[in-house]
């Protein structure tokens, strides 16, 4: 789980918080200008917080930052501070009607993260533990709230969204944007950490391809929608050449 810590400079805070449920919200703004820096000085220095009241925040590009720390009670929903982790969503979810996939996957991630560091733990909307509407009316609530948990172990996981990769339970580390050598297969690794499958690939000008299993095609021919195409032991495309069982290849 990539999250990016800007090392906010909080004041004092009360670092007694035991994480055991996940508070939404929607920050009812987006644009550039809505880092998570303009958060935690706007709370700091508008509302005399210690800092941004979240412990983290979600962009719409899918980019996640750190809040405040875990064990530090929160700010974000009076009555149920403490205890609790705030998430929120960069977006005004009031006018917004869809939720960018990039946010989504990012907060299904997130919260994986956080449940094997913690624990399963519920969810919850702002509104349904504090005096508000939030996360806002097109907020997809039930969605968010049913993103399944499963105990992520160490090698090959899945969820609804593919396959992934762990390599470090405790910090939640896993492959994402490299190809990766594992059990003498090829893997492609995607952004947001899925082996990418059924996909061409090309890397310093060889075209390649991720088969349904999400190993890379070698040594082998495939049908692939209506055309027959040789792939070498290395993965590389045959292209414009006689392949080693005599067969002519032209130059797609």
């Amino acid at each position: 789980m990539n999250i990016i810590d800007e090392n906010l400079s909080f004041g004092t805070m009360n670092m007694n918080n035991h994480p055991a449920m996940l508070i939404v919200h929607h920050l009812e703004a987006e644009g550039p200008n809505w880092t998570v820096e303009t958060i935690h000085n706007m709370h700091k220095n508008e509302n005399g917080w210690a800092g941004i009241g979240y412990h983290y925040y979600i962009r719409l590009d899918g980019s996640v930052y750190k809040g405040r720390p875990d064990e530090a009670i929160g700010a974000h929903c009076q009555g149920c501070n403490t205890n609790t982790l705030g998430v929120s969503f960069e977006g005004n979810y009031d006018n917004r009607t869809t939720m960018p996939d990039a946010q989504y996957n990012s907060w299904c991630q997130l919260k994986v993260y956080l449940c094997n560091k913690y624990g399963n733990m519920p969810v919850y909307g702002h509104r349904e533990k504090g005096s508000s509407e939030c996360p806002g009316t097109n907020f997809p609530l039930d969605r968010v709230k049913t993103v399944s948990y499963s105990q992520e172990k160490l090698g090959w996981n899945q969820n609804e969204n593919g396959w992934w990769y762990c390599t470090d339970t405790t910090n939640g580390y896993y492959y994402k944007n490299t190809w990766k050598l594992i059990d003498s297969e090829w893997y492609l690794f995607d952004n947001d950490g899925y082996a990418v499958s059924n996909q061409w690939s090309k890397w310093n000008n060889k075209w390649y391809y991720l088969r349904d299993n999400c190993m890379m095609a070698k040594d082998q021919w495939l049908w692939l929608n209506g055309e027959c195409y040789y792939f070498y032991s290395n993965g590389v495309m045959a292209c414009d050449t006689i392949t080693p069982d005599g067969y002519k290849v032209d130059e797609t």
